[in-house]
């Protein structure tokens, strides 16, 4: 849970890191409205977001940490250009096949 709240700017105001979908992942998630419809584009979102916050987030922690868990007094490891584009793809993944499971 420390990962989550790390990554997203959660935990400390003074954390400049954060992790929030912003306008890429909105647009992405919201194109499967045009595709499944407005249940199955719901549905996808929180898919897609819970998955994040689960998932994903904490597993990218993990690796940008070299496999340790972050310590208290540890500052939140710096999203890569990279990590933010692999977890820009799994998000859209998960929305796209929760909205078209839904669908």
């Amino acid at each position: 849970m420390r990962a989550v709240h790390a990554l997203s700017g959660f935990s400390r105001p003074s954390n400049r890191q954060q992790w929030l979908p912003g306008l890429p992942h909105v647009a992405a998630g919201l194109a499967t409205y045009f595709a499944f419809g407005g249940q199955a584009c719901i549905t996808g979102l929180l898919l897609a977001t819970l998955a994040s916050f689960i998932v994903y987030l904490p597993v990218t922690a993990l690796a940008l940490n070299g496999g340790r868990a972050i310590a208290e007094d540890a500052p939140a490891p710096a999203l890569t250009v990279r990590a933010q584009v692999v977890l820009l793809g799994l998000w859209t993944l998960t929305a796209w096949v929760g909205a078209a499971l839904a669908g």
